[in-house]
Parts: structure tokens; sequence; C-alpha cells
């Protein structure tokens, strides 16, 4: 078995275990979830056939089901909590989980069974609780994840054992607290559970998933990714890292980049959201069979439907024939998701060790593609990765998506110390990986800026991936290389809408964001002590070069 059997080794596990073995719980089915689903009061019955039910042991009539969350319809980041962080607060959120525990086993629960990975290196249990009254959350899980039922029982009976427990995951999103009103989320990364309180959003259950996967990986030597990887043609695979609305979807799933490929490239996606780069295996491995994405572009009637499991916070509407139809393209709010297959394209659970990572970036101070020539500029670009929260994907401050925000490696969900994350990707560029910057937002000025259109950024990863770009050194950045035949690949405008000038102001701005980016990196050097200078150096020596340029000694 992937997993051992072990006594809980902290208050937390012992909590969290303890509630699944009440009297009040009882173990589900995908096929039960799916009946009291149905029955749920706010849950829609669509006309939309869910694509192939029978895998999951679901009636071959069974429809997709939407289920809108009310006013929070994304991830409330302020509600997470970390037991390695708690220090003298420990007690009094030990006292709130044995409440919330107490008080949740006073009704009935429903236990789910699932795994996470989809190769026999990495497999783990994992075990759901939640409310009678949460069905549609649970039934979206079990599919999102694997269900504990052939064919991932078989396969998980051959692989790997690792030396952990369980992933345990507990949801009431009926809870509440008055301090504590955008919920509570408590995570015990050490002993792979989590408690997730006052929070309807499904995501927050797979991402709370996927955080305990992801640190289980890096503790047996993988890298955790919040991105996506595919192949293309007969290539090594190439992985994108990004935050939603980065673009890190559009690039993974598309299979023609914009009519760039040709026949003979074809596409082969591994997965759009979360994969472990094993290191020792120089193999890549998803978690998850399905895909959780943003229906913002989905049309009405739009093919792609076809190939839907489930939805959440989109519209509906009845047609003259009474068909039940889900309406999209986040016309009611600005986060609309569906569960869907992977069947709507060539897909592969797993594949080698990408040859080439780029990290997705809206910082407008760089051009739209640069490659980095050393190993530690290339740790230190991701650990300071650049970007912009999409709106409605978190429950943030309204301000905060304006805002130019860091969030290392793309990952909002990494519960380990940053230094871990960066020594793993070390590792992995040291291996031969190639590392690049992609910015998909626009370059230029604050209040001149020259849109990136998604085009664009389809186009430099085909012509990355058939090592088509020539390459020069960026003499105002050092370590970062540039296009030398960019309008050549790009269009004939290319180097006069998007090449990097040496005039001042440019340069200043170049230099402002480069210091945001090291002023982040000391401070979790110097007030978190989880980051080393080896890895803040190589922005420093760059700085110092464009200093030297606006004042010449």
């Amino acid at each position: 078995m992937a997993t051992k059997h072990k006594i809980p080794a902290s208050s937390w596990r012992a909590y969290i275990e303890g509630a699944f073995y009440a009297n009040s719980v009882r173990k589900t089915t995908m096929a039960e979830l799916y009946s009291l689903a149905v029955k749920q009061p706010e849950v829609v019955v669509t006309s939309h056939p869910m694509y192939k039910p029978e895998q999951f042991n679901l009636p071959k009539d069974a429809k997709v089901l939407v289920s809108n969350d009310g006013g929070i319809v994304g991830r409330t980041a302020r509600a997470r909590r970390l037991v390695r962080e708690m220090g003298k607060d420990k007690d009094k959120y030990l006292g709130l989980l044995g409440e919330a525990i107490y008080n949740f086993n006073r009704r009935t629960g429903l236990w789910l069974e699932g795994t996470v990975g989809l190769h026999p290196d990495f497999m783990v249990k994992a075990h759901l609780l939640s409310p009678e009254a949460d069905a549609k959350n649970m039934l979206d899980w079990g599919i999102n994840f694997s269900p504990w039922m052939k064919p991932w029982t078989d396969l998980y009976k051959k692989s790997r054992v690792l030396d952990e427990p369980d992933i345990l995951v507990f949801a009431d999103p009926e809870w509440s607290h008055p301090d504590f009103p955008n919920g509570l989320v408590i995570i015990d990364e050490a002993q792979n559970c989590i408690a997730i309180l006052g929070l309807r959003y499904f995501g927050e259950r797979k991402k709370g998933t996927l955080t305990l996967a992801w640190t289980i990986g890096v503790r047996h030597n993988m890298v955790a990714c919040h991105g996506g990887i595919k192949k293309i043609g007969n290539k090594p695979p190439i992985a994108v890292f990004g935050l939603s609305g980065s673009g890190k979807s559009s690039i993974t799933n598309s299979l023609d980049h914009e009519g760039t490929l040709k026949k003979n490239e074809k596409v082969t996606v591994i997965h759009d959201d979360a994969f472990l780069i094993d290191l020792e295996n120089n193999f890549t491995i998803a978690l998850e069979p399905s895909l959780f994405d943003k229906t913002d572009a989905v049309a009405f009637d739009d093919p792609i439907i076809k190939y839907f499991y489930s939805a959440q916070n989109v519209g509906a509407t009845i047609l003259p024939d009474g068909k039940r139809k889900i309406v999209c393209e986040d016309i009611r709010n600005d986060n609309g998701r569906c569960i869907k297959s992977r069947g709507m394209f060539n897909h592969a659970d797993f594949c080698e060790r990408p040859d080439k990572v780029i990290w997705l970036q809206k910082d407008t101070s760089l051009p739209p593609i640069c490659k980095i020539n050393s190993v530690g500029l290339a740790v230190a670009m991701g650990a300071s990765l650049s970007t912009m929260r999409a709106k409605g994907v978190e429950n943030v401050d309204p301000k905060e998506l304006e805002r130019l925000v860091i969030e290392p490696f793309a990952n909002p969900f990494r519960v380990h110390p940053l230094m871990v994350d960066c020594l793993q990707f070390k590792k992995l560029f040291k291996l031969g990986t190639e590392c690049y910057i992609m910015n998909t937002h626009a370059f230029g000025l604050p209040g001149s800026l020259i849109n990136i259109p998604k085009e664009l950024s389809l186009k430099i990863v085909t012509e990355l991936v058939r090592g088509n770009i020539d390459w020069r050194e960026w003499k105002a950045f050092e370590g970062l290389l540039l296009p030398k035949n960019g309008s050549e690949l790009f269009g004939a405008d290319y180097d006069k809408k998007y090449k990097p000038t040496r005039a001042s102001e440019y340069l200043s701005y170049l230099r402002d964001r480069m210091q945001d980016r090291i002023t982040y990196l000391s401070n979790k050097r110097d007030l978190e002590k989880d980051m080393e200078s080896a890895f803040i150096d190589p922005l420093v020596v760059a700085r110092t070069v464009i200093d030297n340029i606006l004042h010449p000694i």
C-alpha cells in the first residue's frame, strides 16, 4: 500500500482523525453522493448529460449539477493558519478545532475515500469528511481526484510505499464564529491533515488536498508544481507556472497554439494545475485525473460543455423547450468554474522531467520572453515571481487586484518553507532544465503600456519548443537573454514594440521592479529566516549593473 498506518503524532491529527470514527459518520459512495446532491436545496440539476458518469459508478443518465456559493466565489487565503507558525496561539486554535469537531459530530457526517496522484511512484490515499448537506462538494472532490474504486484502487495497491499517513480533509461549511467571519483553515502539514471551516467554495477542498500532497512529494525529493505541463510532438515536456489569469491553462490546454503548430506537433496535456517532478527518477506525475477550470471563455452551447462533470458559480436558464442550460462567460460572477475531463484532448498521466520551465509573470518592466542563463537567477526570479491576482478567483481586497504582487513559484498554497522550494528548483535546473520568463500582460512604462496578446504568447511557446529562438545578452539585466530574431519569428514590429531601451526612465522603472524582488526575498531572509543570500545575490548583481548605467562612475 502507498501509505502506512500511523498512530496520530499531533493533537491536530488526533482531533481530525477521531472525527471520522464518530457514530454520526458513515462511509459513502459516489452513487449515494449524487443521489443526495440532486436533492440538495441550492443545487441546479441541468439538462446537460454528465461526461461518462459510469466511470464513477453514477447513473448513465446523470446530469451536470450546478452549485452556487453565494457572495464568496473564490479562495480565502487569509483564513489559513499553519500549525508550525501558531506559536502561543496554538491552544486557542486547538480549542476552536475541538469545538468545531464536537458540534460537527452531533450531525450526520459522510466519509469519502479517494487517492491523489496518477502514477505508482506517487499515490496517496485521501479521506474527506463533510456534513451530509455538503454532498455536492464531496461528489466534486471524488470526481476531481480519484474515488476509492477501480481502476484507481488496483493502481494504488501496486504503488510505491511511502512512509506517510493518509491525507485527512475535514470540511464543515456550516461552521461559523464571530472572530472568523471569513472562515478558518487549519493545516498541520507534518501530519497530512487539514480542517476547512466556514467555507463553501469547492476550491478550498481541492487546494487543501493538493497542498498536503505537494508537501508529501517535497519530503520525498520531488518538486511541488502549481502550473501546467504538456508535450508537443516528440519534444521534451514544457512547463508553465502562473496564478489563475496568467495564461497557465490557456497555454497548457491549447492544442494548436493559434494555428502555429504543424500536424506532426501533436499536443499531449499532462495537467494544467498540479503536478510533481520526481528528481530521482526524472519524470513528472499529474495529481488529478480531471481539470478544475474557469468557464469565462465558455460560450452558450459551446461544444466543450460535452466534457463537463460538474459546474460551480455559473448561471442557468430554461429554454422554451424546457431544457435547463448552463450560462458561463462569467456573466453571473467573476469565477465561474467547471470540473471537466481531459478526454477533450490527448492526455497522459505522467511524462519525463520538463526540459523547459517558464515563469509566467505580469511585471510590465519585462518583455514578452527572456531566457535565464544561470541557476541562481532562475531560482531567484521564480521565488520572486511578480504577477497580479485575477478578479473573483481569490477573496481579497479589490485594491489588491490592481497591484503587482509577488507569489513565489506561483504557488499560494505552499505550506512548507520557501527555502525548501528554492532548493528543489535549484536541483531541477542543475539537472539541465532550462528556465524562461514570459510576461503575459503588457510591456512598457505605466501610462504607455503595450498589450501582449495571448496569440503572441502561444507563438513564443511554439518557437521555444522548436528551438528556433536565437538569444543575445541583455546588457542592462545581467543574467537575462533576449530574442535576437524576435521580429523574424513574431512579426516585423516585435522589436519596435517590445525591445527594452536604455532610456533612463525605463531603466529606473526596471530597477524599481528589481528592487521590489530584492526587498521581498531579503525580508524572507532577515525576518522569517526563510531565504539564503545565494538566491538574492544574482538580483543584486543585476541591479548594480543598472545602477552603473544610470550613474556611471
